[in-house]
């Protein structure tokens, strides 16, 4: 939802701003400020945000210094910084659209939906370029899926629609609205056009994924899993990937993709969990009981984690109690308890 504005569009500002100092600050800033844009470009954020803050500190009311320091503090995820020096630079260009459009993004982005409702329909108001109209229809319309005014939130994507029949963003979010609704064929329908729209889209497949996994459609989920992991490979795919392995009844696979993206990210709880209980399935009891002790270690006051290892454990004493009442000449070597 956040990221670094459109190089051209940052262009655009340092020409305009350039052309207000005089001949030592234009001097001085057609220097550093191709600088900073290429650190940004190498995601060298915090050597952009110190190259612009030293700048500013020379030139304090020179805007492109501002959105280049914005633009250092959002790559680097640091958005409490980059919300503060908004609203700081917003006390004296008030009426700053770009800067407007910042605070927008970063209300939504902390869940502080009803002051982005109020700033995002300000700004409807305002006379905006057809490029910011779509961004400000867009966060708004988050903004009404954030306070649960889901009809409102339809309404203005699909408006966002007519003006951007090629914006992802908003077919993303009305297949989730209608996915959380339950309306499965609607959300499939937003989810298929996006696919269509742009294959390589690092979210739809796991959106699908997620769809038909949740209407037990295993086979179809393990495809769009396993589009997923093509495109955009991670450890949370492959936990997405290994569980529904494990629902389509594929057992061994899907232990050998929860192994996988343990490698990946050992600190992945849930697929940690997930790993333990189908270990339990194939009753591989010590080595279900060995992930979840270590999950335990993890999240020490999970209450799901202890019942599962209570049961493992339990299971583990009923397998040794089972083993030692085998009956001698059994020749398939089945197993008989004693109660």
């Amino acid at each position: 939802m956040i990221s670094v504005p459109l190089q051209a569009t940052i262009t655009m500002y340092n020409r305009k701003n350039l052309q207000k100092g005089g001949c030592g600050m234009e001097k001085d800033l057609n220097n550093l400020v191709p600088q900073i844009q290429r650190s940004l470009e190498d995601r060298e954020w915090l050597k952009a945000y110190h190259t612009a803050a030293s700048m500013l500190e020379r030139y304090p009311d020179n805007e492109t210094l501002r959105y280049l320091l914005i633009d250092a503090l959002i790559l680097g995820g640091r958005y409490d910084n980059a919300l503060d020096r908004v609203r700081d630079f917003l006390v004296d260009m008030p009426d700053n659209h770009r800067l407007n459009l910042y605070l927008l993004h970063l209300l939504v982005f902390h869940k502080k939906f009803e002051d982005a409702l109020a700033l995002g329909k300000s700004l409807l108001k305002e006379s905006l370029t057809s490029m910011e109209k779509r961004d400000v229809l867009l966060h708004t319309a988050f903004s009404f899926h954030g306070t649960g005014e889901l009809r409102r939130a339809v309404r203005m994507l699909n408006e966002l629609l007519e003006e951007d029949p090629l914006n992802t963003d908003a077919l993303e979010t009305l297949g989730k609205i209608y996915f959380e609704q339950g309306h499965f064929e609607e959300a499939e329908r937003y989810f298929l056009e996006l696919a269509e729209m742009d294959p390589a889209h690092p979210r739809v497949h796991q959106l699908l994924g997620l769809l038909y996994s949740e209407q037990g459609k295993w086979d179809e989920a393990i495809m769009e899993w396993e589009e997923a992991m093509e495109i955009a490979p991670s450890d949370e795919v492959l936990r997405e990937l290994g569980w529904t392995l494990n629902m389509a009844g594929e057992k061994e696979a899907a232990i050998s993709m929860l192994e996988e993206a343990l490698d990946l990210n050992p600190l992945n709880l849930q697929a940690r969990i997930d790993l333990g209980s189908v270990l339990m399935d194939q009753e591989k009891f010590e080595r279900a009981i060995r992930e979840w002790e270590i999950a335990k270690n993890q999240d020490p006051e999970n209450k799901t984690i202890r019942l599962f290892l209570e049961n493992a454990k339990k299971a583990v004493a009923g397998s040794h109690s089972s083993q030692t009442h085998v009956r001698p000449g059994d020749s398939n070597g089945s197993r008989k308890k004693t109660n």
